[in-house]
């Protein structure tokens, strides 16, 4: 991992991040390199959004399956306050789905709604937490359930995608979910 700090916060850029980018930027297909631009932009609206409520950034960390915030002072801020920030990348999302046409809009309808699903990892599980603020058990089966169904998907897909294309997709999304489980 590759770190660094910039003004008051660090970056973290992990090898999973590196392995993601190499494949999506060789690529002749560039869908890849947008989804990673769009979810730079998603990232920078909470950043905005964070910085507007005075919460302080703490780390940005880029790794294999995607971009996280550590930030300290959201927990203190208003549910309302914290909703907003938690709305903001999907929201950026949405503005740039309704500006652009074709593909770019697409990827970013998907980033807003992958983002949206409630699992406790993802925006749309923060936004739950704040509901469930009293029942952590009720958060967790819900959190629990979707991953299952999101798990089962891209097995699903990858095994699917294998018999069209051949194991090298499997493998690569094999090897990023490991990634994933190594830069934690």
């Amino acid at each position: 991992m590759i770190s660094f700090t910039l003004k008051n916060f660090r970056i973290s850029l992990t090898f999973g991040f590196f392995f993601v980018f190499a494949i999506t930027t060789l690529s002749e297909d560039r869908l890849g390199a947008l989804a990673l631009l769009f979810c730079l932009i998603h990232e920078l609206g909470h950043l905005i959004a964070m910085k507007l409520f005075g919460a302080r950034v703490e780390e940005i960390k880029l790794y294999g399956a995607g971009i996280s915030i550590k930030s300290g002072g959201v927990s203190l801020l208003s549910p309302i306050k914290q909703a907003a920030i938690y709305l903001a990348g999907p929201a950026v999302n949405l503005f740039s789905a309704m500006v652009l046409k074709g593909a770019p809009s697409a990827i970013n309808l998907c980033l807003a709604g992958f983002n949206l699903l409630p699992i406790s990892y993802f925006d749309g599980g923060r936004l739950l937490s704040l509901i469930f603020y009293k029942n952590d058990r009720a958060l967790r089966a819900v959190s629990a359930a979707f991953s299952a169904i999101i798990a089962a998907t891209a097995i699903f897909g990858a095994a699917y995608l294998s018999r069209i294309e051949g194991p090298s997709r499997l493998f690569s999304l094999g090897f990023i979910a490991l990634s994933y489980l190594l830069d934690c």
